[in-house]
């Protein structure tokens, strides 16, 4: 490969790049927290590939003994910038938009909807990290096809886990969600049980929220019923005893 070919791959791979559509992130979804940003990202990546991919390939084409075998060695920095391209599209393409029943987990374009129906249980789990593992953590997302994590990168953040009733788990900063009130309100309105996390206080200014927005609970409705059909009983004794 000669230098003029190898600045052509570098110019064809910078137009592709430009060229590539950006995601457009719906309205009311929450992005996790891009340490160094995704612009930034991207130049690392492109900085490690300019510069050591040419320097392998060039240097095996024209290169012997120990001379090509250190070009080879090039190989291995410049595939880092895969790496940096990896974690720059995730952060670029992952998010997290809560609605009235649910929400809608998005990672790497890859959309799940989850309703509070389906949800087994929900916990509050502080997760700690320092460092290196921290952003690691913050910016990889996903520990696994089953598991989902949306972290904001601080070594101590506190989370709030979704286990589905087929075991996923969707892990999201509790910090990233803006308005995380409504969202609690929401959960105690379909019938779930609020996260031991949460005291007796918090738990009462909830559901006394949730009153005044949406009306009385849900299991107050058998007891109206009730009393419904006892009012209309009593009625239609009342106006049997006065026809006789």
């Amino acid at each position: 490969m000669s230098i003029l070919s190898s600045l052509l791959c570098i110019v064809a791979g910078a137009g592709i790049y430009a060229a590539l559509p950006r995601p457009t992130m719906p309205s009311g979804a929450v992005k996790p927290i891009s340490r160094p940003s995704i612009p930034v990202l991207d130049a690392i990546g492109f900085g490690f590939g300019v510069v050591f991919f040419p320097l392998a390939f060039i240097g095996m084409s024209i290169w012997s003994g120990a001379a090509a075998l250190l070009a080879l060695m090039c190989l291995l920095p410049a595939c880092l910038s895969m790496v940096f391209f990896t974690v720059a599209v995730r952060q670029d393409t992952s998010w997290v938009r809560f609605f009235g029943n649910g929400f809608e987990f998005t990672q790497f374009g890859l959309r799940v909807r989850v309703p509070y129906e389906d949800v087994k249980t929900i916990e509050i789990k502080l997760w700690q990290a320092s460092g290196w593992v921290a952003w690691f953590q913050s910016t990889i997302g996903s520990a696994g096809p089953r598991k989902a994590v949306l972290l904001n990168g601080a070594e101590s953040t506190k989370t709030l886990v979704f286990k589905r009733n087929d075991s996923a788990t969707f892990t999201i900063s509790s910090e990233l969600i803006p308005d995380l009130q409504r969202v609690l309100i929401s959960i105690d309105r379909a019938g779930m049980e609020l996260p031991d996390g949460i005291s007796d206080l918090q738990r009462k200014k909830i559901r006394r929220k949730r009153e005044r927005m949406y009306g009385g609970a849900p299991e107050d409705e058998p007891v109206i019923e009730e009393k419904q059909v006892a009012r209309i009983a009593a009625l239609i004794e009342h106006a049997r005893r006065g026809g006789s």
